[in-house]
């Protein structure tokens, strides 16, 4: 089984975790694959993780990672372990369950991983968050003073939200009855658009003598 995609990305992280020896819970991994895509996007190449960044309560997150965790908890990949930490605090690691999967992962990304992992997979989730916080996509969110924004990793102002609206439009649409064309309006077009091909053939020839 090859991994691809979001779950490589995981996969990967969890797997150079492992092997730093570094733990990592639900809230380390949205930090640690965040600053991978910022890296990713300031070295000039694509975010690797494969999801859409928003500023949600702790800093950047997608919904996309839990569903990629179900997922992959239920292929036996990925084991999700409950437990409390040193403040008595519900926590939520993640770990791999077995050997790792092959996963088909840029190689640039796959080094920025595992630099970022040995840099600062040691830090706190609340350490890692705050860093994330001072990250530009981070500072132009908090300017816009909106959570639930999309995060531009350039660093630009946060991406408009566009879904609200596509979906008003697509209730528009199916509220409206199916048009249809009237007979012969095809031909008729066609055979306007062909009437006024010599006037066209002038008018281009003009404006190419007069400069």
């Amino acid at each position: 089984m090859t991994m691809r995609g979001t779950s490589a990305a995981v996969v990967q992280l969890l797997s150079v975790a492992r092997a730093s020896g570094v733990i990592v819970n639900r809230t380390k991994l949205a930090k640690l694959l965040f600053l991978a895509d910022f890296e990713a996007v300031d070295l000039g190449s694509a975010p690797g993780s494969g999801v859409e960044w928003r500023w949600r309560h702790y800093g950047p997150y997608s919904d996309t990672l839990r569903e990629i965790e179900s997922d992959l908890e239920r292929a036996g990949v990925v084991k999700v372990i409950e437990t409390h930490n040193f403040y008595g605090t519900l926590e939520v690691r993640l770990a791999l369950a077995g050997e790792t999967p092959q996963v088909e992962i840029d190689e640039k990304f796959a080094e920025i991983v595992e630099r970022i992992v040995s840099e600062k997979g040691n830090l706190s989730a609340t350490q890692l968050k705050d860093l994330t916080y001072q990250t530009p996509p981070m500072l132009a969110a908090q300017r816009l003073g909106r959570r639930e924004v999309r995060l531009d990793l350039a660093g630009g102002t946060p991406i408009p939200d566009l879904e609200p609206g596509l979906q008003k439009l697509r209730a528009i649409a199916r509220s409206m009855p199916p048009l249809e064309d009237e007979v012969g309006a095809v031909e008729e077009l066609a055979a306007e658009i062909d009437s006024l091909s010599e006037l066209r053939r002038e008018t281009t020839a003009n404006m190419l003598d007069g400069d």
